[in-house]
């Protein structure tokens, strides 16, 4: 009974939606972190620092929570006559994808958010942190040999102006392409846990009652 609960417990729904979870709370700090911030208070390299890296970062995280979602998960119902393998591969890439359509999902949410309830107070931060941005990047040119062209007060501002909620298809769009891509990436690792290693848990959990 024990064994089985647990075997359940590995299986790729509960698997990805734990993984999904933590890849929801990412996106909220992703949406959300930055406009919290006092831009008066706040470093301004910091401000800086996270306009540029931290989508990126978020991006980086979703990737490695799939990525521990497929190696994680175990094939709770083996088909008979159906290689151990190939099973291994559809629920690695299952519990990819569904990390892929919560934070997806999560990403539609804060996006509406942003663009209607929060709209004000983006934009309020986007004027008071935009000059401080403008000014350390300047800073931060100037002491380079070959410098980028500089950058203006108001690129800052509408950078990080809100979203509109025309953008919800693009987010739609690029939330179907990210599961895509999330499942994809699940099942790669699936394919390489089933050649090196994968079939003794498999034998090991036919022969368990």
């Amino acid at each position: 009974m024990r064994g089985a609960r647990a075997q359940r417990a590995q299986g790729p729904l509960r698997v990805g939606a734990f993984y999904g979870a933590l890849g929801v709370a990412v996106a909220a700090v992703e949406g959300f972190a930055l406009f919290l911030l006092d831009p008066r208070a706040t470093s301004a390299w910091l401000l800086a620092a996270l306009t540029d890296f931290l989508p990126l970062l978020a991006l980086a995280a979703y990737i490695l929570l799939a990525a521990l979602a497929a190696l994680r998960v175990r094939p709770v119902r083996l088909e008979p006559g159906v290689p151990y393998r190939p099973q291994l591969m559809r629920d690695a890439a299952l519990a990819a994808a569904v990390v892929g359509v919560m934070v997806g999902l999560a990403a539609l949410v804060l996006t509406g958010l942003q663009a209607t309830l929060f709209a004000d107070e983006i934009r309020a931060f986007a004027r008071e942190a935009a000059p401080r941005i403008a000014a350390y990047v300047e800073e931060t040119r100037r002491e380079l040999s070959d410098p980028p062209p500089p950058v203006s007060a108001g690129q800052v501002e509408r950078l990080l102006q809100p979203p509109s909620p025309g953008d919800l298809g693009r987010v739609l769009g690029n939330a179907a392409l990210g599961t895509i891509f999330l499942g994809a990436l699940g099942a790669l690792i699936g394919a390489l846990r089933g050649r090196f290693g994968g079939e003794p848990a498999a034998k090991e959990a036919e022969r368990s009652p």
